[in-house]
């Protein structure tokens, strides 16, 4: 008897690939990176896929057993007429390939990758004293904006918490917008901050220097060490591709002083919300803003 998982089976369970190609085909695959392409009779290309080793890769599909498959994987399998591979240098190159070709044909069976991510680009308007903050498509919307080849999506959560506790130096921590404490912020935000930010963040978007980083840590002095800690790691991740200097050697900016550049410019600090009637009124500023924002060498059997 056969035995799929805990159940006992009267008769061998299906393998379709392998009844349908035959075991010598697969002994045929070549033991190298590379793509491959899983054809139905009539569908055309319904699934690409990247292997490091192709005949390990798809010799796992030929000794599948049904029974214990997710059902999508199931019907592919059950469609699959035709496999076509390309043999690639490396894990690597084969990955870039898996993505040209998702894009390209976008196969009915794959889901992740079929579109290419859009190009995002950071954006701002500084005005007197607000500051119109994003990470947009559209990036005509605002008065200045970046490039869009860096990936800016990784580093927009932390600048846009750093521009907020900017902006509201005595407010603790629980007291900042839940939508800003995780990795996918609102796209858009805007902020009680003066023009004086204009220039530093340019310079930082640009390249030319991390003394936006300095300058933000220096306005919200951290009120615990859980603040502190929470701060430098946001920092880190805005002062990635800059040289370290001395303020990055230091655990805090605010403690070991900044550049004159940075530190005159002391006479605006919003205050947080929810701290007093007062502070509440500074909060009015403070809101999200709604945006509307070839041919590979392939080798087949059939």
């Amino acid at each position: 008897m056969n035995r799929a998982g805990d159940q006992l089976l009267l008769w061998p369970p299906v393998r379709p690939l392998g009844e349908r190609l035959g075991h010598a085909f697969f002994r045929t695959l070549p033991e190298r990176p590379g793509v491959y392409l899983l054809c139905g009779p009539h569908d055309g290309v319904l699934y690409v896929g990247k292997a490091k080793n192709l005949r390990q890769r798809l010799g796992s599909y030929r000794s599948a057993s049904t029974e214990l498959l997710p059902r999508k994987l199931r019907r592919l399998l059950a469609t699959v007429e035709r496999i076509h591979w390309d043999e690639c240098a490396d894990e690597a190159a084969a990955l870039a390939r898996e993505r040209e070709l998702i894009v390209t044909l976008k196969p009915r069976f794959n889901t992740a990758g079929v579109y290419p991510a859009p190009l995002l680009r950071l954006g701002w308007t500084a005005g007197a004293e607000s500051l119109d903050f994003g990470l947009t498509e559209a990036p005509d919307i605002f008065a200045e904006h970046s490039e869009a080849g860096r990936n800016w999506r990784p580093r927009y959560p932390a600048l846009l918490r750093l521009l907020w506790g900017a902006a509201h130096p005595a407010a603790p921590l629980p007291a900042m917008p839940g939508r800003l404490l995780g990795e996918r912020p609102p796209r858009r935000w805007l902020l009680p901050l003066a023009d004086d930010v204009g220039p530093l963040l340019r310079r930082w978007v640009a390249q030319e220097s991390a003394k936006l980083v300095d300058w933000l840590l220096a306005r919200r002095p951290p009120l615990n060490p859980f603040e502190e800690a929470w701060q430098l790691h946001d920092a880190d991740r805005l002062r990635e591709g800059f040289p370290e200097t001395e303020s990055t050697k230091n655990a805090n900016p605010a403690k070991a002083g900044l550049s004159a550049d940075c530190a005159d410019d002391a006479d605006w600090r919003g205050a947080g919300p929810g701290l007093s009637p007062s502070a509440q009124s500074a909060q009015s500023a403070d809101h999200p803003v709604p945006m509307s924002v070839g041919n590979p060498r392939t080798h087949c059997h059939a």
